[in-house]
């Protein structure tokens, strides 16, 4: 068992610092990958991490194998296998590893036709696009029917799609809180359907419409059991613990005072994530059709806020309108979670212990939430910080999840 405690995190891999220097040629060991991956919604973050630094050459390395790559320990998670699908380094140059990184690549995409296996449970499960891949293994046939790329999955099956998912990974069935148990599979559905298919519509071309050289694109779950996620908080440094962490520990139970009546809660067992990761340019730059490494963190996500409400739409029809409200909306019910880090902007919006944040009021009394994001280190601020620039997007959302 590895401890990965003693495992050295360099600063490019690690995906919650605010520095990104590194000098390339970058290299990376399995052992580091699964460490960054370790902490609530790491996974994804890491694999966008890594989508970065291969634009500076990526060596993939193994302590176990000092003398070459096995490639048969890599794509067992998500960042590991988006580490497997980036091009080699410019440093390898012999043919025969060239060819046996395509030959896995192949295998690890190809076997994705026999996802899900349901005869085992895990924390976490992922399926790939490869669109710079032949399409018969590049784009699997749970997101594409019959692997082409113009046959997007319908939305009448993306909620038997959404239930695997959360079968393969997830002991709870069922949201914690009882109003929002009969829209579940609406709300997700809808969240997860509409932000995968903004990956198909807009990450798979440069800013210039042309097509990316080396395009992969996810969707990742995973559960988080409750007690191990404040377990792993309470031997963190206070001022370590990030805006998702802070949210689960939220609904941790706590102890009433006498003659303190408090409202009944729910009990949460732990939080499932729906993750969807892309390697194109990233929303603000999508939406501005130009570079923003160097524009103002206040017009990129003013531009990540356009992103959200173009798709906004008066229809009726079910997984229509991308709207960012209708994404806070559905969240509400669930008492859910949103992260969103793309470009150089990392926002956030929950509706834990905060949920009345942030709301105004319709003539009609209703109240909904305002088209807002709060910045991941500021918290309850609409003023972004300034983040390392990463390539492509990576959305996550979490939902509180409760006993059978």
């Amino acid at each position: 068992m590895t401890n990965y405690a003693a495992v050295n995190l360099p600063g490019w891999l690690n995906p919650l610092a605010y520095e990104f220097t590194s000098a390339p040629p970058l290299v990376v060991y399995r052992d580091q990958i699964a460490k960054a991956g370790l902490r609530v919604l790491g996974e994804p973050l890491t694999a966008q991490r890594i989508v970065t630094a291969s634009c500076l050459g990526l060596t993939l390395a193994d302590d176990s194998e000092p003398t070459g790559v096995h490639l048969s320990g890599w794509g067992h998670s998500l960042a590991s296998a988006v580490a497997v699908l980036m091009p080699p380094a410019t440093s390898v140059t012999e043919h025969s590893a060239k060819r046996a990184r395509r030959k896995f690549q192949e295998q690890l995409l190809t076997n994705q036709d026999n996802w899900p296996d349901l005869a085992a449970v895990r924390d976490s499960a992922f399926l790939l696009c490869a669109d710079h891949k032949p399409p018969e293994y590049g784009l699997p046939h749970q997101l594409y029917r019959q692997h082409q790329p113009d046959e997007l999955l319908p939305w009448a099956e993306v909620h038997e799609l959404l239930d695997k998912l959360v079968k393969i990974v997830s002991p709870a069935v069922a949201p914690t809180w009882i109003d929002a148990r009969s829209s579940l599979r609406e709300a997700l559905a809808t969240i997860f359907a509409e932000t995968f298919k903004n990956t198909h519509d807009h990450a798979r071309e440069n800013i210039d419409g042309s097509d990316l050289e080396t395009s992969v694109r996810a969707i990742y779950a995973r559960y988080y059991p409750m007690q191990a996620v404040l377990k792993d908080i309470a031997s963190m440094p206070g001022g370590d613990v990030t805006q998702a962490e802070r949210y689960v520990r939220s609904f941790a139970p706590r102890t009433v005072k006498p003659g303190v009546r408090e409202p009944e809660m729910p009990t949460v067992s732990g939080f499932l994530e729906i993750s969807v990761l892309d390697s194109g340019p990233g929303m603000a730059a999508r939406w501005l059709r130009r570079p923003v490494q160097d524009l103002d963190p206040r017009l990129q996500l003013e531009a990540v806020l356009q992103c959200f409400g173009k798709g906004r739409t008066t229809t009726a029809s079910p997984g229509r309108g991308f709207g960012l409200w209708k994404v806070l909306s559905s969240l509400i019910g669930l008492r859910g979670f949103i992260s969103v880090r793309t470009n150089s902007i990392h926002a956030f919006r929950q509706f834990g212990y905060t949920a009345a944040t942030g709301q105004e009021e319709l003539p009609g009394g209703q109240r909904v939430p305002k088209e807002q994001l709060y910045d991941w280190k500021r918290g309850l601020s609409t003023e972004p910080s300034e983040y390392p620039h990463v390539q492509g997007t990576v959305i996550s959302f979490l939902i509180p999840m409760g006993q059978e």
